[in-house]
């Protein structure tokens, strides 16, 4: 069977494949043997199939472990999704209550923590860093004082904290501080929120509950209800350096505040 050409052509890729009939095959060996321009169209896809039987092996396993590089990345993507997902959440849900932990309050959280367990520490003049002192200030030149007789106001403030604090430690200092939460506690003169950070405080086997208030400055104040005197002192350091300033004091016998220069 003498086959022509283009038919032999169209066949090769069958032949090579072993696709075809016997007597289809010996026609197209024998048409082979005697057209070169057919021969050269098999040599070619002889080599398009060797080609692809040394390629596709490492291609398809590049296909593959990219594919798993997708999979893996898209498991990774959507476990990252989740973990923000989740703080989100949750800090959303605190700003939607107004309380707990909120996105306007991490700051005030931050700086509440970080002053309570310095307390804790005994590292009163670290902890005293965080106390809102501009605020402190600008309310005492408004209305008590000149900036003459508030030159030296943050050294005496740091003096007048440590010298309390003196007391405190001398008192058998804080066993432990327990975070409790944080609710919106009011607002400041300029209008800015103070958030209450509210702590379990243990001092001398004594557990009693530390409200520290806090704004976006620094701490504002604190207070605690406890039976140990030197702690509700020191809560009120500020009250002491405002006396100091105003040269008297408050005497708890009489009732009344008294100026040094009269008690001496």
């Amino acid at each position: 069977m003498k086959l022509p050409c283009n038919i032999v052509q169209d066949l090769l890729p069958l032949y090579e494949d072993d696709l075809c009939s016997q007597a289809t095959r010996d026609a197209i060996e024998e048409h082979l043997k005697q057209c070169k321009n057919c021969g050269k169209q098999y040599a070619a896809v002889q080599q398009l199939d060797e080609s692809e039987v040394v390629v596709e092996p490492e291609q398809e396993k590049k296909a593959t472990a990219k594919s798993f590089k997708k999979i893996r990345n898209r498991w990774i993507a959507s476990i990252i999704v989740i973990l923000l997902l989740i703080p989100i959440g949750y800090l959303g849900w605190g700003q939607y209550k107004g309380v707990g932990p909120s996105f306007t309050n991490l700051r005030e959280l931050y700086i509440g923590n970080r002053f309570a367990h310095y307390m804790e520490a005994g590292n009163y003049e670290k902890a005293f860093q965080y106390w809102d002192l501009e605020y402190k200030k600008a309310d005492w030149l408004e209305h008590s004082f000149t900036e003459e007789e508030m030159e030296n106001f943050e050294a005496d403030a740091l003096a007048k904290f440590l010298e309390l604090a003196e007391n405190v430690e001398q008192a058998g200092g804080i066993d432990s501080v327990q975070y409790l939460g944080v609710s919106v506690g009011g607002a400041t003169f300029s209008g800015g929120t103070i958030y209450r950070l509210s702590f379990l405080l243990e001092c001398e086997g004594i557990k009693t509950k530390m409200d520290i208030d806090v704004t976006n400055g620094g701490v504002h104040s604190y207070s605690t209800a406890t039976e140990v005197p030197e702690l509700n002192v020191l809560a009120m350091w500020s009250e002491y350096l405002w006396q100091d300033y105003r040269g008297y004091y408050f005497d708890p016998e009489l009732g009344e505040y008294v100026y040094y220069n009269e008690a001496n």
